[in-house]
């Protein structure tokens, strides 16, 4: 897919500031390219949002797990 502003994804982010989850809803502020954009997150907690800047997006969680570091992923079909 390509990404474009206000598209939501999904972000690994710290569990500790996500109610103890490692995934958050995402929003895309800004494509650099078709793989690395901005995001807002939208936590779970009382820390209830974060930026992350220049983020690989992938297709699929798996690919994102394995690339290590803050990254983002679509969300699977259903």
């Amino acid at each position: 897919m390509k990404p474009s502003i206000c598209r939501m994804v999904i972000a690994l982010v710290d569990p500790v500031s996500n109610n103890g989850s490692d995934l958050s809803p995402a929003v895309i502020t800004r494509v650099w390219n078709d793989t690395l954009v901005n995001v807002k997150t939208i936590h779970d907690g009382s820390a209830s949002e974060q930026w992350l800047t220049s983020v690989s997006l992938f297709d699929t969680e798996e690919e994102a797990r394995t690339s290590g570091g803050h990254c983002c992923f679509w969300p699977p079909r259903q």
